[in-house]
């Protein structure tokens, strides 16, 4: 697709694309299939609802769904409207819901009831400040006072359009406020990499409250006028009679979904290609993929730049179908800095920055973590990288505290903090164990404050339980130790740790 400049907003794009191929099948989901013009009238008859709830132009509005065509008429809606939707992640619990209501304060939120009973705001009976109504399997709590959105005031390209919830590795999840342009040139970017096109057909495994299926899934497929199958639930059995059942062309997700397809499913069906993002491609996932004869690309980016970059295929295919490299997608910067230095050699190691018209506009009501986001105008990534010999670069891992466990990043600081509000934990060290499948599992090493009280992984999860904490954080290997190594500043060094943990159950 050629997006001109009388295409500035995702909601210009929305109707361009009905006007081009109203009859295209647009949405799969459980075998039923849903034209783009069917689709619209699923998005006519949810302004209805919004409309009714007072939702319209610069309202942020909180989604809380799981995959499914009613998530996807729902944001659509949203974005007809002109409001700014925030999707959540529907396995939130109470504490991060409330966190975030109280920080952005949508003037909405609309939360679907899940099969599997883990969505938390559909189970509130009441939320300060808000008003309640049940709608057939939506909970909708409106804000009593109507108050005046930052967004209000905001149209075309630069008006935001998203604030998609960063993992909140280093504290609070931050909103990460994304333009009509920070969408549609990430996308523009994206389908012209990899070819994207009328004529595939993506798998989307992950929530639109994720950047993989909100840009690479919705975005891309309206752009391209292709077809994308909902899976509401992952299952790597189901994933495998998809692809023997539907003409899937592409699968976009995390290194451990590829881990899975790769070496448990015995047919790919037509799939031309998998693209990996969220962590670090391993060796041997690239070995597995040769093997399978499927290219396994990288697409490298973050939340706050969706993506900035990609492994080209004539790259790939030079290097043999065993290279990770990326370069910028179009109208994309990238630079290494070290020392305050910009780094211009290879094999030289800095934190890798990015600017271009994908770069996010700020954190939503937090302008002092926006301000120590930028490095004068460039995006600090916090990643480590360095360029190759053919001057790509290659991302070396994160230079902050994270675990990045099934390409979700969880704050070790944040499990320490849960650990030690247990029984008799004096001290903690919390940091990620290498894992082939999971790229990374949750391993703790802990101090006691009386060592005759045994503790181990079955007694400490079941309090964590007790005390409500949410499995993404629950330590999955732990050991008890006398002390823990520390620098002559008191920090303790988890390199001399990480290697005690490997083999512990």
């Amino acid at each position: 697709m050629n997006v001109n400049a009388k295409i500035a907003t995702v909601k210009e794009l929305w109707n361009w694309r009905l006007r081009q191929s109203r009859q295209k099948v647009f949405v799969i989901e459980n075998d039923q299939q849903y034209s783009y013009g069917e689709m619209a009238k699923l998005v006519a008859a949810k302004i209805k609802l919004l409309k009714a709830c007072r939702i319209g132009q610069g309202d942020l509005v909180a989604l809380q769904f799981e995959l499914d065509v009613e998530n996807v008429a729902t944001i659509l809606a949203c974005i007809e409207l002109g409001a700014v939707i925030n999707p959540l992640n529907p396995h939130l619990d109470i504490t991060e819901v409330e966190n975030l209501v109280e920080r952005f304060q949508p003037c909405a939120i609309i939360s679907q009831a899940s099969v599997r009973g883990r969505d938390t705001i559909s189970n509130f009976k009441h939320l300060k400040h808000y008003q309640v109504e049940v709608n057939g399997d939506l909970k909708i709590f409106t804000r009593i006072k109507h108050g005046i959105s930052p967004f209000t005031n905001k149209t075309g390209a630069s008006a935001p359009v998203i604030v998609i919830n960063t993992s909140g590795t280093s504290g609070l999840s931050k909103g990460v406020v994304l333009s009509n342009q920070n969408v549609l040139a990430a996308e523009i970017g994206y389908n012209a990499a990899f070819g994207i096109n009328k004529h595939d057909m993506t798998l989307l495994v992950s929530g639109l409250y994720h950047a993989i299926g909100f840009h690479h899934g919705l975005i891309s497929a309206m752009m391209a006028g292709s077809t994308m199958v909902l899976m509401k639930h992952y299952q790597v059995d189901e994933v495998a009679k998809l692809l023997l059942r539907l003409p899937i062309t592409c699968i976009d997700s995390l290194p451990t979904i590829m881990y899975d397809l790769l070496f448990h499913v015995a047919n790919i069906g037509q799939l031309r290609m998998l693209i990996c993002g969220g962590d670090k491609i391993k060796t041997s996932l690239l070995v597995q993929a040769k093997k399978r004869n499927i290219p396994l690309y990288n697409c490298y980016g973050l939340t706050e730049a969706v993506p900035f970059s990609y492994t080209p295929s004539n790259y790939f295919a030079e290097h043999q179908a065993m290279t990770t490299a990326v370069t910028p997608i179009t109208g994309v910067k990238v630079r290494i800095v070290k020392k305050q230095h910009v780094v211009e050699q290879k094999d030289v190691q800095g934190i890798i920055e990015v600017c271009g018209p994908v770069v996010f506009q700020g954190y939503l009501n937090n302008p002092e973590k926006t301000r120590e986001a930028f490095d004068h105008g460039w995006l600090i990534t916090g990643d480590l990288g360095h360029y190759n010999s053919d001057g790509l670069f290659e991302i070396d891992g994160r230079n902050s505290d994270k675990i990045i466990r099934g390409g979700e990043n969880i704050s070790a600081a944040l499990v320490e903090e849960k650990i030690k509000s247990c029984q008799n934990i004096k001290e903690v060290a919390v940091l990620g164990v290498p894992d082939d499948r999971l790229g990374q599992r949750i391993g703790a090493i802990i101090v006691l404050n009386h060592s005759q009280l045994a503790l181990n992984k079955t007694k400490l999860l079941a309090e964590l339980q007790e005390q409500q904490v949410d499995k993404k954080l629950w330590p999955e290997k732990i050991l008890i130790v006398d002390s823990l190594p520390k620098t002559a500043n008191g920090k303790v060094k988890k390199y001399l740790l990480r290697k005690l943990l490997e083999g512990k159950k």
